[in-house]
């Protein structure tokens, strides 16, 4: 098959992502392929709202770069970057992707939310690695968007313990650990693209009886969608 055959994906991530290369790609249905670039963020050792507003700027330049490789659509993959200025922000870079370049694009922020609607979850269990400010802000911005945020519980992640250290066990065990308000919401919500979780989804789902929800696998089902593509090929969690 030549590249040419390939019906193509543009994917933005952070630039310390880990994640979004391991995952997406392998939960593709065939005849798609994705190609990735990177927006950098200032000061990589601490997340806040000042450092992710910057790094959604070079968004922007980062997808200048995939247009060569002809997308579809263009995917802007950072949860807390689409959705830090609040509600009705989160197709802001999306939108400033489009007038630059030409191509649809889609935040994670905005598949987040086409992915409950589509559940039909109107409260949430709210799982992250964020630090309090960015929680903060996105129970705002779910509560902002007409649903319950049942709680939130964040991995300790720092600058000695990043993003990307964290282990899909460790994601199962704070979710278990927490049965109670996992059990009292619609949806389980595991927050950030740079979180393993699609071999997770399953067994928290077989465990707890509810959806279970994560950045990647619904930013992978709101772009295949947007293509009108078959998503029952994502193989994680419920066929949503």
């Amino acid at each position: 098959m030549k590249h040419f055959d390939l019906r193509h994906i543009g994917v933005i991530g952070p630039a310390g992502n880990m994640a979004l290369e391991r995952e997406l790609p392998a939960h593709l249905p065939a005849g798609f392929a994705i190609n990735h670039a990177r927006a950098d963020r200032p000061d990589a050792t601490r997340l806040t709202a000042e450092s992710l507003l910057a790094m959604g700027r070079n968004a922007v330049a980062a997808a200048q770069t995939l247009i060569r490789t002809r997308p579809e659509i263009i995917l802007y993959a950072c949860t807390s970057g689409s959705f830090v200025q609040g509600s009705g922000s989160e197709d802001a870079i999306a939108e400033e992707i489009t007038a630059t370049t030409g191509c649809p694009a889609l935040t994670t922020s905005r598949a987040v939310l086409q992915a409950l609607d589509h559940l039909g979850a109107h409260s949430v269990f709210l799982v992250t690695p964020y630090p309090e400010e960015i929680n903060t802000a996105e129970v705002a911005f779910l509560q902002a968007s007409g649903r319950q945020v049942v709680g939130c519980k964040a991995h300790p992640c720092s600058a000695d313990y990043p993003i990307s250290a964290v282990d899909s066990r460790d994601t199962v065990e704070l979710v278990l650990r927490n049965r109670d308000l996992a059990l009292a919401a619609d949806a389980v919500f595991i927050s950030c693209t740079n979180l393993l979780t699609f071999d997770i989804i399953p067994e928290l789902e077989r465990e707890l009886n509810r959806p279970v929800v994560s950045s990647n696998q619904a930013s992978l089902w709101a772009v295949l969608k947007a293509l009108g593509a078959q998503s029952q090929s994502l193989g994680a969690g419920w066929t949503i």
